[in-house]
C-alpha cells in the first residue's frame, strides 16, 4: 500500500511538470505508459500497425492537451479514455468500407462483455438516437409511438387516422432503417464494449 501511494505521488509530480511543459516529464510518462496504451489499442484493433499509430496519436494528443490534465483524478483512467477515443475514431473510419467493417465484426466476441465504460454506452445510445432522428417525420413518429409509448398498431392507426396496414409498413421500414444505421455506425462501438477489459485486468 505504501509503495502504491509513493508511485501515485511520483505520478502526480510528473504530471504537474508535464502540465508546465517539461519535456523530460513527458518522456518519462511516455516510457511508463506506452506499453499499456499499445496493448490496449492492439487488443481492440487486432492490428500491430494500428496499435503503433494509436500510441503516437494518444501521446501527441496528451502533449497538446496537457493543460487539461486534472492531477486529482486517475491518470490511468484519463489516458485510457484518450486511447478509447482514438481507437474508436480509427475504427469508425475503416468501418465505412464494407469489407473492412466485416473484418472488424469478425473480432466481436460472441460472449457479451459487461458494459464497463460509460463513455461507450453513451456513444452507442447517441448512434441509436441519430438513427431515429434521420427517419422521415411520419416513420419517426410511428417508431417512437411503438418503442417509447408501447402503443399497438391499431392504437396508432386510430390516433393518426391512418390504416393499420400503413402503420405496419411504416414500422417495418423504420425498424430496418434504424438497424442498418446502427450496424453501419455502431458496430465498432459494440466491438469495443465486448473487448474493453485490458485496463480493468491490469
Amino acid at each position: 500500500m505504501e509503495i502504491q501511494r509513493l508511485e501515485q505521488l511520483e505520478d502526480k509530480e510528473l504530471l504537474i511538470k508535464l502540465i508546465e511543459g517539461d519535456e523530460l516529464a513527458f518522456v518519462k510518462i511516455y516510457n511508463q505508459y506506452r506499453n499499456k496504451v499499445y496493448n490496449y489499442a492492439y487488443q481492440l484493433s487486432k492490428s500491430p500497425d494500428t496499435a503503433e499509430e494509436i500510441v503516437q496519436e494518444v501521446f501527441i494528443r496528451l502533449w497538446q492537451k496537457r493543460e487539461q490534465i486534472n492531477t486529482d483524478f486517475s491518470f490511468s483512467g484519463y489516458i485510457k479514455k484518450i486511447t478509447l477515443n482514438q481507437v474508436l475514431n480509427h475504427l469508425k473510419k475503416i468501418a465505412r468500407e464494407k469489407a473492412l467493417q466485416e473484418e472488424v465484426f469478425h473480432h466481436i466476441s460472441g460472449n457479451t462483455s459487461r458494459a464497463e465504460d460509460q463513455l461507450l454506452e453513451k456513444e452507442l445510445r447517441k448512434v441509436y438516437e441519430e438513427a431515429i432522428a434521420q427517419l422521415p417525420a411520419q416513420k419517426k413518429l410511428i417508431y417512437q409511438m411503438v418503442r417509447s409509448e408501447e402503443l399497438s398498431h391499431e392504437e396508432i392507426a386510430i390516433k393518426l387516422n391512418i390504416s393499420k396496414n400503413t402503420v405496419k409498413n411504416h414500422m417495418v421500414e423504420a425498424s430496418k432503417s434504424v438497424r442498418e444505421y446502427v450496424r453501419r455506425n455502431g458496430g465498432v462501438i459494440c466491438f469495443i464494449l465486448a473487448s474493453s477489459n485490458y485496463f480493468h485486468s491490469n
